[in-house]
């Protein structure tokens, strides 16, 4: 099991980054560093279930185990999907891995933004090591040009 750590300083107002983060149509583009038409399903909202899906219903199934506005979520991935269904023998649904994103003003009025992952196994780990990186400058690509 590894934990990763991924940060950047975004030129845009926490709020504006909140937006362009977890927005359905926003979420969208700077997920595309994942896979191309990457998008989710449920709700941001605290206790509520969500699924992270690609094109062909692969993913991704979680639970929203914190949400406060424009400071911390915090997600408890529980599951694997195939075509939208539990993926069997997941390894993932016996030892769940964490998310959690971290929001704080700096004192130009931007944002610094953290995202830590805990308890993936080391495969999983060593893709997502090389994607977030690429996602984040997305995501830092659309908040500072949209605000």
């Amino acid at each position: 099991m590894k934990d990763l750590e991924f940060s950047i300083d975004i030129a845009a107002p926490v709020a504006r980054v909140w937006d362009c983060m977890f927005d359905a149509i926003a979420y969208r583009d700077w997920t595309r560093a994942f896979c191309e038409g990457s998008y989710y399903e449920g709700s941001w909202a605290q206790g509520s279930r969500m699924r992270f899906l690609d094109p062909d219903g692969n993913g991704m199934d979680a639970i929203v185990e914190e949400n406060r506005l424009h400071q911390r979520v915090a997600l408890k991935l529980v599951g694997e999907l195939a075509e939208g269904r539990p993926k069997p023998g997941s390894s993932i649904a016996s030892n769940p891995a964490r998310e959690i994103y971290e929001f704080s003003a700096t004192a130009g009025g931007g944002t610094h933004l953290v995202i830590h992952l805990s308890g993936w196994d080391d495969g999983f780990a060593d893709m997502m090591a090389g994607l977030w990186p690429n996602a984040l400058q997305r995501l830092k690509t659309l908040a500072e040009s949209t605000h």
